[in-house]
């Protein structure tokens, strides 16, 4: 299953990059094969993509750390591209806790 994750403090994003944070110390979203197919489809990853040079790809992983690229995300159009998933929506909020707490987000695909 593929998902979104974002830590909910610094020693949690640190434990995430050794695999040891736990899920409690996670805000976790994770996509059925049709609604990552939906986004995917409407371009939401290759744009995040290109406004934050990353490599978010089926079967790749990435993160978005810095603050300005997370800001950058959030300061565009791409929550308002139509979709009948409300993960677009969900993933805009774990934009908003990454930026909040200091953290990332980390896609895996």
């Amino acid at each position: 299953m593929r998902s979104i994750i974002v830590p909910k403090d610094r020693e949690a994003d640190i434990l995430l990059d050794t695999d040891e944070a736990t899920p409690e110390q996670l805000i976790i979203i994770s996509f059925d094969n049709a609604e990552f197919k939906e986004l995917w489809d409407a371009g939401i990853f290759h744009l995040i993509n290109e406004m934050t040079n990353s490599l978010i790809d089926v079967y790749e992983d990435d993160a978005i750390r810095e603050k300005y690229k997370l800001q950058l995300v959030l300061d565009s159009k791409i929550f308002d591209i139509p979709v009948a998933t409300d993960k677009l929506k969900q993933i805009k909020n774990l934009f908003q806790e990454a930026l909040q707490r200091d953290t990332g987000v980390y896609f895996y695909f």
